[in-house]
This record gives structure tokens, sequence and C-alpha cells, in this order.
């Protein structure tokens, strides 16, 4: 008989059926568990930064990929406001994916010495993240002994060791976390030049208008008089040279 786990990681609620407890733990089962919580946890965080939007099937799909629970307005959506007032929520929400995914490593850790007879929760405490309680083991990843119906637990493979799958974890979660920081640093990049832009634009329109209309005539009809008479040199390789057919006798 299968029993349902309700697994808790950072912003949201994820339902998995976990594997039969007659069937024993395997690594590729166990890494694909992993894998499935780091996706789950990046997918979130993406969509806290960039927004969430519900497609035609129904689903939550994140606008730079991926899916979450719920639609969401990005961070980077926020209108009215300068770049530099997200760097503190942006600092933030980086902070809570960064605990969110060592967590899974940490309750992978945890897990790869547990048997099902085991308890059915931990508790996780990591360096700069808050206390989680009552965490869900992975029982994919119980390589502790044998099942409670006395089945081997252990992978077929000689050269594997559980111990392998916690520094593969703790390297992926390394390399997502250098590759959203550069995504980050040119997201930012980005909004301060585009919101910068924005704003020069609005500049000049309300220069524009505020300016009476009367006078920019008299300065456009001065301008136009003075390249009629060639008097504004021209500093650019694509200009054309002036006509001066009237020079010739």
């Amino acid at each position: 008989m299968k029993r349902v786990v309700i697994v808790t990681i950072g912003f949201l609620f994820v339902p998995a059926i976990a594997f039969a407890q007659a069937s024993p733990p395997s690594q590729q089962a166990c890494y694909s568990k992993v894998v499935d919580e780091l996706v789950d946890v990046h997918d979130t965080y993406r969509s806290y930064i960039f927004g969430s939007r519900r497609d035609s099937d129904g689903k939550f799909s994140v606008l730079t990929g991926g899916f979450t629970d719920q639609a969401r307005q990005g961070i980077f959506e926020t209108k009215g406001r300068l770049t530099s007032e997200f760097v503190g929520p942006l600092v933030e929400s980086y902070r809570v994916y960064r605990c969110r995914s060592l967590e899974v490593c940490a309750v992978l850790g945890e897990s790869i010495t547990k048997k099902y007879s085991d308890a059915d929760t931990i508790s996780v405490q990591l360096l700069g993240c808050a206390e989680r309680q009552n965490m869900k083991p992975y029982p994919q990843c119980y390589f502790a002994g044998e099942n409670d119906d006395g089945t081997g637990a252990a992978d077929a493979s000689d050269s594997f060791t559980p111990l392998r799958l916690l520094d593969q974890c703790q390297q992926l979660v390394e390399q997502t976390l250098a590759a959203e920081r550069s995504v980050l640093r040119l997201a930012v990049g980005y909004d301060a030049g585009y919101r910068s832009m924005l704003q020069f634009s609005g500049m000049m329109d309300w220069m524009l208008d505020g300016f009476p209309t009367q006078a920019v005539r008299a300065i456009g009809n001065m301008v136009n008089l003075l390249g009629k008479l060639h008097q504004i040199p021209c500093f650019i390789g694509q200009c054309d040279n002036p006509n001066s057919d009237f020079l010739k006798p």
C-alpha cells in the first residue's frame, strides 16, 4: 500500500506519492527526488522575481520558464519604482532561495541515514537561515538498512555510495546559485537602464508639452533658415555635402 507524503519546500507545498515500502530505495529514484525538489524551489524563486501567469492548460507558468503553484507579480514587474528600491527584496528573495536549496541537501543527508521504521520528520538548521522543523525526509533515499518488511535497501552497484549523492546535490546547488547570481546581475542592469530611459523620455515629454508652441515654431523656423544658408556645420561622415551649384559660373 502506498502512502502520501506532503513535502514542504520553501514557499510551496508539493504533494508527492512515496514509493511503496516494499520497493527498496535506489540511486536513480533518490537522485530524481532531489532534482525535483530543487526544480520546485528554483521555479518558485523565479516566480517571485519575474512573475508567473496561468496558462491555457490551467498551470501557472513562470515567465522565464518552469511552473509554480500560483500566479504572482514579480519584483521586476513593479511599476513606478526605481531599481534601487528593489535591492532589498531581491537580496532577501535570493537568501531564501539559497536556504531552501541547501535544505534539500540537508534533508537528503538525514534521509540516507534512516530506515522506514525511523521517525518521519526532521529539523533542519542552516547558517543564516531560519530553523525548519517537522520536515519530511525522502523515503526514496532511505539507505540505512532494511525496510519494515525486511527487504534490503541498498543499491546493487558496488561503486555507489549514498554520500556520493549528497556530494552531487551540494555541487548542483553551488552551480545553480552561481548561475542565479549572474542572472540577477544581468536583470538588475537591464532593469536600471530601461527605467532610466523611461524617466528620460517622460522628462522630455513634460518639457516639450510645457514649452510654448509659438516659441517652438520660431526656433524651428530659425533652424530651417540657418540650414538653408548652410551655416550649421556637419560633424558626421553621413551628412550630405551642401549643394554648391549656385557657385558655378
